[in-house]
């Protein structure tokens, strides 16, 4: 796990550096060509903005990055400007081909990850279900590539949501041992919508990440009937459950508190939302935003 987290760091934080430092090299006879390799550049550098996991690498050292690599950009500019489009018997493209293909083949997969964040017109509004924080959503969205649920039936649209310290980060330390040095941990968990509890259990420990137990997957958790739809909210903590089985409930009250039980490597809330008849998963929304990749709400 730990290993994990570190490549997933250097790519976040080193790619964009690397980069960044690319275009400050640049050189070339022409804009025409400096244009393309910039043009290549910005879209990978976006590529990794979006997908990276910026709870974990820090939710504002990607404005920071995003920064560096703009004014590089404007320092680059500034000795091309005056340069020819094209010169003369250096033809841009042959020469600079592979860049090409590479700005077309990241150019698609950047065009697939915004797909994966539109807005669906049929989500359902629902209440925030956590209280007093800054939370992000790390798996969220349309695809696979932002959301590792999306292929699953029920779960197609579900959300894992941690909570972020004032510096931007979900945790003290990258892997910490103690479920207490992540800021999401003990955080309290409330109702989404007005209905019925359906089902809850309360009795799974909390696991030391990266423990995790697939054989009882959702961990403690409360299935709310809404009426049209079910929510559940699953890997919650042991004890903290205040709800019972066939209790109603509003939205707002208080159901338990985010813990680290079933089969999850850290703290964090799970929700999805079904069809009770079809068990096919329904998109949800908060505050009039649908949950995707680092999105930041602040309740």
């Amino acid at each position: 796990m730990f290993l994990i987290v570190l490549i997933m760091l250097l790519v976040c934080i080193g790619i964009p550096l690397a980069y960044t430092w690319r275009i400050l090299r640049l050189d070339l006879p022409s804009k025409g060509a400096w244009l393309l390799l910039v043009a290549d550049a910005a879209v990978f550098v976006a590529l990794v903005l979006l997908v990276g996991r910026w709870d974990m690498a820090g939710y504002y050292t990607r404005f920071v990055l995003l920064a560096f690599f703009a004014a590089a950009v404007l320092w680059s500019l500034r000795k091309h400007v005056w340069r020819p489009w094209i010169v003369s018997g250096q033809p841009t493209l042959r020469k600079h081909w592979p860049t090409l293909v590479s700005l077309v083949f990241f150019g698609g997969a950047l065009g697939y990850v915004t797909y994966g964040m539109l807005p669906n017109p049929n989500a359902h509004e629902l209440t925030f279900p956590l209280r007093d924080g800054r939370f992000m959503t790390g798996q969220a969205g349309n695809i696979s590539l932002l959301n590792h649920h999306a292929g699953h039936r029920e779960q197609g649209f579900a959300a894992d949501i941690v909570a972020i310290n004032p510096s931007g980060y979900r945790a003290d330390g990258l892997v910490p041992e103690e479920l207490e040095r992540f800021v999401i941990y003990g955080a309290q968990v409330v109702s989404p919508c007005t209905g019925v509890v359906v089902a809850t259990r309360d009795n799974l420990p909390d696991l030391i990440p990266p423990e995790t137990d697939p054989d009882n997957a959702r961990g403690n958790h409360v299935i709310i009937d809404c009426g049209e739809l079910n929510v559940e909210l699953a890997h919650l903590q042991s004890g903290s459950v205040s709800v019972t089985a066939g209790s109603p409930i509003a939205a707002e009250d208080l159901i338990g508190k985010v813990g680290n039980s079933g089969n999850t490597t850290e703290p964090h809330l799970h929700m999805h939302v079904v069809d009770p008849e079809t068990r096919a998963g329904i998109p949800m929304s908060f505050m009039g935003r649908q949950p995707v990749r680092n999105r930041l709400y602040v309740n």
